[in-house]
């Protein structure tokens, strides 16, 4: 397994995994995360270098893309977004997904990231690090709310790293 950032060729591909990964969930059609992905790649804090894709014998078999994230409108050069998270059907439970997080948070730590909030399955997230993000001081806030305070969560990219970040998640940016 080869992880690599996304060619601007591959953008359609991995729109077309993200919505196959999602469409059959309990709770999307899939439609949602693909706009998602969409206006995260033509929003001011994407990060080509951090849209990554997981490849192997030449399928793209994963995906997902960490961007710049204010809190509170304030610590976007500090913070990164995980969102959206694909492995495509066939190779999910085989160690795709870990592998991928595992090496891009190796890689937004070498950027200088120091912290990245995820919304999503907390019993996935937390066997990478992740912590509900209140104990952080971080808060969902009132304009979109997790299904679950424990649905929100944060990790250090460094020792300290969210020691003096503290406000509210907010995705209107990405909602208008």
């Amino acid at each position: 397994m080869k992880i690599r950032a996304a060619k601007k060729g591959e953008y359609d591909d991995t729109e077309v995994l993200v919505y196959e990964v999602f469409k059959n969930t309990s709770y999307s059609d899939g439609e949602f995360e693909k706009a998602w992905l969409k206006k995260i790649r033509d929003n001011q804090y994407y990060i080509p270098e951090l849209d990554l894709v997981v490849e192997e014998e030449g399928e793209i078999i994963g995906h997902f893309v960490l961007s710049k994230f204010p809190i509170s409108k304030n610590f976007e050069n500090e913070v990164l977004m995980l969102s959206p998270v694909s492995v495509a059907i066939h190779r999910q439970r085989k160690g795709v997904g870990e592998h991928m997080l595992k090496e891009g948070l190796k890689f937004a730590a070498d950027l200088g990231f120091k912290g990245v909030i995820v919304e999503g399955d907390f019993r996935f997230y937390r066997r990478f690090g992740f912590r509900t993000s209140t104990e952080f001081g971080i808060y969902a806030s009132k304009n979109n709310t997790p299904p679950s305070e424990e649905n929100l969560m944060a990790m250090e990219l460094c020792e300290n790293g969210l020691k003096h970040i503290s406000g509210e998640v907010d995705y209107s940016m990405y909602i208008v």
